[in-house]
């Protein structure tokens, strides 16, 4: 059965943390694609600080020339908050044949109880778990049984961080970013 994991989030901005995870997911898991889902309001955060079109077109740069990756508009374009069992459901659908995982930090883990319809996505689906630094994963964690971790250690740093060099510190976000990246931030004037 071939595998597809969902990497869903609002890339706000896409930076190099999120394109090593995708490659290493791929390689560890052998899967068949990777896909990009861009929300267009997480249900878990409370503002975007660039719009959708433009978390797009950054993520299309970030991506351009790595195999096995496509990008999604499926939530983008529902301009609303669509909960992670209803992507997972998507793909499902639109690949009957496949297995469908999805791609999480420990960060998440830890809040997957406080989930939309957290029973039956965890009883569908299982997830990639990306280790986050300072995040602790033991025996009493829920629904590990749902988990596959992946076991190489990861550049770890956020989109939050990234705002925040790019306002204070432009070398150093600039090293978080791919070039292009970058760029089109820097020549749309984001994240001032």
């Amino acid at each position: 059965m071939n595998k597809i994991a969902i990497f869903g989030g609002s890339f706000d901005p896409v930076h190099k943390a999120h394109i090593q995870i995708s490659k290493l997911v791929l390689e560890t898991f052998n899967l068949k694609k990777l896909i990009f889902v861009v929300a267009y309001a997480p249900p878990h955060k409370n503002k975007q600080y660039a719009g959708v079109k433009d978390r797009i077109e950054m993520l299309r740069l970030a991506t351009k020339n790595l195999e096995h990756i496509e990008i999604s508009l499926y939530e983008a374009e529902k301009q609303s908050v669509v909960y992670s069992y209803q992507t997972l459901d998507y793909f499902q659908r639109t690949y009957p044949l496949s297995e469908i995982f999805m791609i999480i930090g420990s960060d998440s883990l830890i809040e997957l109880h406080a989930w939309e319809n957290i029973d039956y996505l965890t009883s569908k689906y299982k997830f990639i778990v990306v280790k986050r630094s300072g995040i602790c994963i033991d025996a009493a964690t829920k629904y590990l049984d749902r988990c596959i971790f992946v076991d190489k250690e990861i550049v770890d740093f956020s989109s939050t961080l990234v705002r925040y060099y790019l306002k204070n510190d432009k070398a150093k976000a600039s090293k978080m970013l791919c070039k292009d990246v970058y760029n089109y931030i820097t020549e749309n004037g984001l994240y001032r």
